[in-house]
């Protein structure tokens, strides 16, 4: 009986660490979308109807929320649409079978889940998943710094670095020759 006990409270355990590591790799995509999408938190309507801080578009905006398309702006609202959106995708994404990984999810929320499935995404949106994952793994850093304490100077295609008022500023290097994304299902 004790013995089932310790398995279920394993179980439990175990469970509430992946749930809690989900949340903080959808709070780390989100966060680098966020800064990719609208990097100076701009609140005027963009070229093709975006808003917010996610730049989300009307029909995006309606699929997840009643409120008003106005309300994008709000970072409260905006934010919890945005966390639907990415459960959206991210369930979308396993159902057909492909990974749900923050590249793809990034990509996704780009260029659309149908198109990260059929493996047609096109290069601007691959760039753009490429940018996020970058700072995912700067978010990660951050979070977790190495055992000499210092951010290292490659953060795969993207250097951080202060401007001339302390604060931080990303920059990334252009690849000449970006690889090509294909989607293979097994």
């Amino acid at each position: 009986m004790e013995s089932h006990i310790k398995k279920i409270l394993l179980l439990v355990s175990v469970l509430g660490f992946a749930a809690i590591a989900g949340a903080a790799d959808r709070w780390e995509t989100l966060r680098a979308i966020n800064w990719v999408e609208n990097p100076t938190n701009q609140t005027h309507v963009g070229r093709f109807g975006e808003l917010g801080p996610y730049q989300f578009r009307p029909g995006t905006w309606r699929m997840h929320s009643d409120k008003p398309f106005r309300m994008a702006i709000q970072r409260s609202v905006a934010d919890e649409v945005a966390v639907k959106h990415y459960e959206w995708i991210k369930r979308t994404l396993e159902r057909a079978g492909a990974e749900a990984s923050a590249f793809n999810i990034a990509m996704a929320w780009n260029c659309g889940v149908e198109a990260v499935i059929s493996g047609r995404a096109p290069t601007v949106s691959y760039n753009y998943a490429q940018r996020v994952s970058n700072l995912i793994e700067t978010l990660k850093q951050r979070i977790q710094p190495d055992l000499a304490g210092a951010m290292p100077a490659d953060t795969r295609g993207g250097e951080m670095n202060l401007d001339s008022r302390g604060a931080e500023q990303l920059r990334f290097r252009i690849l000449r020759d970006t690889p090509r994304f294909v989607l293979a299902a097994g």
